[in-house]
């Protein structure tokens, strides 16, 4: 569950307007309040038809509508990513609102954001469905408004072109950054992620929170923490880090002592 001091500044609702020109078209609608509280009940069972009015109901359905029916959904900070299971071929593609009911269902990571009475502005929002390359997707650390690390956010997988096109990658990044995200958002340190349509262009896909349980992929927590404590200021070249050598499938862990072994 997001920390209260978070709420505000990572939700959608908040940054969306600001950074609409950088980021997927998304269509944001308040939750209805008898269905949050559905929600929130582990025993749901009723039909959307059975909680909501019709005004409400044909505003998602018209959201839907005009992205063809099939748009990817999240809810003020995440999407119900542990409801994969739930989806046909493991892609969480809403169609009609019954995925979307679905999906949000099955989710514990939805469902711990419900739970939270310290916020009371809940929302859908539904951008369109995008079939993203995994080694396209980038995970961004930035610590007192400086960018420190990128990491691919498929991790530990090797991809052979990142060698080549590793600095091409941190100017690509490291330009949208200072051109569009530095100073605009209201923390000093946090998560940003995009993925880039080669050869570079780039998109805005969320904002987090820098936390010891934020997903840090190809870092550690720890060395982060490190560079938090000592509250650095001065603008340093920001390192992306990948993994080198095809060593096959093994865990995040592994992959780190891998990369920490003196070469």
């Amino acid at each position: 569950m997001l920390e209260t001091q978070h709420l505000k500044d990572f939700s959608i609702t908040s940054w969306y307007e600001q950074f609409k020109s950088v980021t997927l078209r998304t269509i944001i609608i308040n939750l209805d309040t008898e269905l949050l509280n559905k929600f929130r009940n582990e025993d749901y069972q009723s039909d959307i038809e059975d909680v909501c009015p019709l005004e409400y109901i044909n505003e998602i359905k018209n959201a839907l509508n005009s992205l063809n029916n099939e748009a990817f959904v999240k809810d003020n900070w995440h999407a119900p990513l542990d409801a994969r299971f739930m989806s046909f071929c493991n892609t969480l593609k809403v169609t009609d609102i019954s995925d979307l009911i679905l999906y949000f269902t099955s989710s514990d990571i939805i469902m711990n954001d419900f739970e939270n009475k310290n916020f009371d502005s809940f929302c859908i929002a539904l951008k369109p469905w995008m079939n993203i390359h995994p080694a396209s997707e980038f995970r961004c650390i930035v610590i007192n408004n400086i960018l420190r690390g990128i990491s691919p956010r498929d991790w530990p997988t090797y991809y052979a072109h990142f060698a080549e096109e590793g600095p091409g990658i941190i100017n690509t990044i490291s330009t949208f950054f200072k051109e569009h995200i530095c100073n605009k958002f209201p923390k000093n340190t946090y998560i940003f992620d995009v993925f880039i349509t080669y050869p570079d262009a780039i998109t805005l896909v969320d904002f987090s929170p820098l936390t010891s349980k934020t997903n840090l992929y190809a870092f550690t927590w720890k060395e982060i923490q490190n560079i938090m404590k000592k509250g650095c200021t001065e603008e340093v070249a920001p390192v992306f880090r990948y993994l080198e050598n095809d060593i096959g499938i093994m865990s995040r862990g592994d992959a780190l002592f891998k990369l920490s072994e003196p070469h």
